[in-house]
């Protein structure tokens, strides 16, 4: 997957940007910023789900869900299934 320039996350666009997140990070959010981060030098595949990750907290803060924004469990258990259903391959069987 291509990762977009912006994105509209409930109707709030945000940017896209590569680098610009801490050391011990792959991506960040920020609602405040409208911004979404992303970890230069990562493969495809690593990059598309931590897009996705920052999608949900982007997509949790314009709900108001303050302590589900926090839940990095929840958020990257989100973002693996959406990752899955939107790009693994599937069988006709």
């Amino acid at each position: 997957m291509d990762i977009p320039k912006s994105v509209n996350v409930l109707g709030i666009p945000y940017r896209v940007e590569f680098g610009g997140v801490e050391p011990d990070e792959n991506g960040s959010c920020s609602p405040s910023k409208r911004l979404i981060s992303i970890r230069a030098g990562m493969c495809a595949e690593e990059e598309t789900q931590v897009f996705l990750h920052e999608v949900v907290h982007a997509i949790l803060a314009g709900l108001s869900y303050d302590d589900l924004y926090e839940d990095e469990r929840l958020v990257q258990g989100l973002a693996i299934g959406l990752h899955q259903a939107l790009f693994a391959p599937t069988s006709d069987a």
